[in-house]
């Protein structure tokens, strides 16, 4: 069994509960590509039909249980509006990680990682832990951006990909936990375990073809 898979991250019920830790994690990316509606998903188990885009920053928090310890993780939402940035660059500060999220059906969003990867590298410091999330696969039949093109970008960028689905919960806790992993073990100098970033995992392989190659 790897290191990260020894890891088991319980929800606690109570907000009430002390922490021994905060985390901050903020969730960035063009507008629509459903960045509140996975915070939501993993933080409420809900999902909004009639979600409106973020104006400003919003954030919402949960308190977690990883092995020992007691972490209060606040989850930000950034607009994706270019209008905003001036005021969402402050609520980088202290981020430990980020999901940088595009959407399966707007090639323009995936296109962007490029700019918000270069955001996010002025305005965070060098270890933060980053995934980019594919979301909406549950509209895969008006999919523009192959899981092909997808996993190449990923491994060019050298940070780990999940696709997800907000509306039918796929993958969206399987994401988050893989993220906090990450963080923990950063912060108690745990080598990282390439296994929960398998480039196959979490990506939807849905034809034969595909899952017999092995080529992510």
């Amino acid at each position: 069994m790897s290191k990260n898979e020894e890891i088991i991250i319980e929800e606690l019920d109570s907000q009430e509960v002390k922490e021994d830790y905060k985390l901050k994690i903020v969730a960035i990316g063009d507008s629509g590509v459903g960045k509140t509606n996975l915070i939501k998903r993993f933080i409420t188990d809900t999902f909004n039909q009639n979600s409106k885009a973020t104006l400003g920053v919003e954030f919402i928090s949960k308190s977690y249980k990883i092995k020992n310890h007691i972490f209060k993780i606040e989850i930000w939402d950034t607009a994706g509006q270019e209008r905003y940035k001036s005021i969402t660059a402050v609520y980088y500060n202290g981020a430990k990680g980020a999901l940088i999220v595009y959407d399966i059906t707007s090639r323009n969003s995936f296109n962007n990682l490029d700019k918000w990867m270069t955001e996010i590298k002025d305005k965070t410091s060098n270890d933060i832990k980053l995934m980019i999330i594919g979301n909406k696969i549950d509209l895969k039949q008006f999919r523009e951006v192959t899981i092909e093109e997808a996993v190449a970008k990923a491994k060019e960028l050298g940070i780990p990909l999940m696709e997800t689905s907000a509306l039918d919960s796929t993958n969206v806790k399987k994401a988050f936990n893989a993220l906090l992993i990450e963080i923990y073990n950063q912060m108690n100098n745990i080598p990282n375990d390439n296994e929960v970033y398998n480039y196959k995992d979490g990506i939807d392989l849905d034809t034969d073809k595909k899952k017999k190659s092995g080529c992510c």
